[in-house]
């Protein structure tokens, strides 16, 4: 498969996930069935993408110096989850002080909820959408960004665009996530990198609030 096409794939993955969830929140209450349909199409979605993925046997600018060994790339990964969650706290306070963004952790009560709802749509925001995030925002949008921009701004443009997919309105927040999650895949030459940063963050902001919701 060639890297364009695989762009087309992934991207259509991504962006059919993208816009049925704002489709079926949109006419649909949420609950059980609601959060099932967005869980199917989602794993449908990361299914098609991930073997597209497979599929693709040409290294990007950012694969072609080479990758590092399964576990260098996960010990990085378990780094990337405490960068994750620095640049969140870093981006938190900085909209707070610069832009009086009050913090609000609506968003994973949200979350929560939803899962306890239908534990199904665990399999979509937990792993699904996060998987497609980085094949697209940082596999697709910055391994091939790389040659025309260079790498920083290649990461920022693509964490720019991730920034602005998120609810809430963190944009600050969010676009240093994307940069830190830009840096494990740089860093290591492995998508596979920065989707366990991203899914782990996730995980582990989800059990704290758990726990300490006990």
């Amino acid at each position: 498969m060639s890297l364009q096409k695989h762009a087309f794939s992934v991207i259509s993955a991504y962006l059919v996930t993208f816009i049925a969830n704002l489709l079926i929140f949109q006419f649909m209450p949420v609950g059980w069935l609601s959060l099932g349909i967005v869980t199917l199409i989602s794993v449908i979605a990361m299914i098609a993408a991930v073997y597209s993925e497979r599929q693709l046997v040409i290294a990007n600018a950012i694969e072609a110096p080479g990758v590092l060994a399964p576990q260098q790339r996960v010990f990085w990964g378990v780094i990337g989850i405490a960068g994750v969650l620095a640049a969140q706290l870093v981006g938190s306070w900085l909209e707070m002080f610069l832009f009086k963004m009050p913090q609000t952790n609506s968003q994973i009560h949200q979350q929560l909820s939803s899962m306890t709802t239908n534990p199904w749509y665990f399999l979509a925001i937990g792993l699904a959408i996060p998987i497609l995030e980085e094949l697209a925002f940082r596999k697709v949008l910055f391994g091939n960004l790389v040659n025309v921009t260079g790498v920083f701004r290649g990461a920022l443009i693509a964490s720019l665009l991730f920034a602005l997919t998120q609810p809430g309105g963190h944009w600050l927040s969010a676009t240093l996530v994307g940069l830190v999650l830009a840096y494990d895949y740089r860093h290591t030459g492995a998508i596979s990198t920065a989707i366990i940063a991203h899914v782990g963050a996730l995980w582990v902001v989800w059990l704290y609030y758990i726990a300490h919701a006990l």
